[in-house]
């Protein structure tokens, strides 16, 4: 992992797509779109978003899950959907852009879940693409 680089501007780890940055009153984290957090809350959804960008989703018997319920929280949401929020990529657009809202809440992408237990293999598919492992009938492309 590559840590969350802080200014007092911007958040970004080169674990993640997903930034934050100085808006108003406070700050917007890219995977919670339209919502304010302060400082700290940023910080703490830049941590979300750096381990499960850098490690996957951890297995639901890894102990790291006790740390994203409390973390989640802080956030008002549970782990569960934070750890999901964080799993999308960032808007094409910024929130601010017309654009954003035809694009649905998380872009057009959707998860190929190609993932053995440790998580490792699921990625995401453009629209329009297919997985090339699908065509190949190696492994079943998640909800097809």
């Amino acid at each position: 992992m590559g840590g969350i680089s802080i200014t007092d501007t911007h958040m970004s780890s080169p674990d993640t797509p997903h930034t934050a940055r100085v808006k108003g009153e406070g700050w917007e984290v890219s995977w919670l779109p339209g919502r304010t957090l302060d400082r700290n809350q940023a910080i703490t959804a830049m941590t979300i978003a750096s381990i499960v960008g850098g490690k996957g989703v951890p297995r639901a018997d890894d102990p790291i899950w006790m740390h994203f319920d409390c973390w989640a929280a802080e956030l008002s949401l549970t782990a569960p959907s934070a750890v999901v929020r964080a799993c999308e990529p960032p808007l094409p657009h910024g929130p601010d852009t017309p654009q954003a809202d035809t694009a649905g809440p998380f872009g057009s992408s959707r998860l190929c879940a190609h993932a053995n237990r440790d998580g490792k293999g699921a990625h995401w598919l453009l629209p329009g693409q297919t997985c090339q492992e699908a065509e190949t009938g190696l492994r079943p492309e998640a909800g097809r």
